[in-house]
């Protein structure tokens, strides 16, 4: 039997505190793992409402962020795996993350830079789900080890290890895929 600290009002109020701080994230996690925005704003409802249910369980020795990443990424892996073949991520060309800010970009540079994103994201796409997961989540939301550590449910070490091996899987696929991904610049 569980003691409630909370009175479910209060429980309610701060799921949606702590959930309106994290649902930028939320969408952007979803969107790093999905191919359009529509299934990326599904599946980051989704769990913002797995969320939700389970706050009572919520056991706050993480931080909510982390706690809500992890459902957020199963949420992902789930709709996933409902729907094989594995996603592209193809739609994700005119997201922010990734572009590099250039002081004046010739047009040849935004061309190469084009170019470079979507054979990126063919590469990423390449990746076996796992490895894509510990890209996203270190490369391109930024998150420390620990966070990845704790949202994945892995040890430290083999957070470290699965990160350098993603990486360096990367860069083998693109580095075959163009010139544009010399060893050089990868």
């Amino acid at each position: 039997m569980s003691i409630r600290l909370f009175s479910k009002k209060q429980e309610t109020e701060q799921f949606e505190r702590l959930a309106g701080e994290s649902e930028r994230q939320v969408y952007a996690v979803c969107r790093h793992m999905m191919d359009n925005p529509q299934d990326a704003e599904d599946c980051a409802q989704e769990t913002m409402l797995r969320a939700y249910k389970a706050f009572g369980s919520f056991r706050r020795d993480a931080s909510f962020s982390t706690w809500i990443t992890r459902i957020a990424m199963n949420v992902c892996t789930d709709a996933l795996r409902k729907r094989r073949p594995a996603a592209s991520l193809d739609a994700m060309r005119e997201e922010t993350n990734f572009d590099i800010p250039d002081a004046a970009p010739t047009a040849y540079a935004r061309l190469e830079q084009k170019e470079r994103m979507r054979l990126l994201r063919e590469g990423l796409d390449e990746l076996p789900e796992d490895m894509r997961k510990i890209i996203v989540l270190r490369d391109m939301r930024g998150m420390s080890y620990d966070d990845i550590s704790q949202t994945l449910d892995l040890p430290l070490g083999t957070v470290k290890s699965r990160v350098n091996r993603a990486r360096e899987k990367l860069c083998a696929i693109l580095q075959k895929s163009s010139e544009l991904f010399s060893s050089h610049s990868v």
